[in-house]
């Protein structure tokens, strides 16, 4: 019996390429604008999505920025602290809790 290779799973840039590479390269061009629009630099501003993104309980969406910022030398710390900011602001406490749980199973799978 051969064993099945483990395939990656796109990312939801290149699911939608596969759709529309129109509408992707639009959405890269529209993020790379807004990411360049002001003085933040691009971890703060990953930041402040993963705080939008916890706000939303997106969490695939959480996750993927998340990896990049680890990936960019972000600490896990950096990472709890931007959804802890979003806690009685505009993120119910158990969206907090829920988007700490993500830290959480970030760090475990390094």
């Amino acid at each position: 019996m051969t064993a099945k290779k483990k395939s990656t799973p796109l990312t939801p840039i290149e699911f939608l390429a596969q759709y529309s590479s129109d509408a992707a390269t639009s959405f890269q061009s529209l993020r790379n604008a807004v990411l360049n629009a002001g003085p933040l630099d691009t971890e703060t501003c990953e930041l402040i999505t993963l705080g939008a993104f916890a706000t939303t309980g997106a969490e695939t969406s959480f996750k993927t920025h998340a990896k990049r910022l680890l990936k960019a030398g972000t600490t896990i710390e950096a990472l709890r602290q931007a959804v802890m900011v979003t806690f009685a602001a505009t993120t119910t406490f158990s969206s907090v809790i829920t988007a700490l749980h993500w830290v959480d199973d970030l760090r475990e799978n390094k």
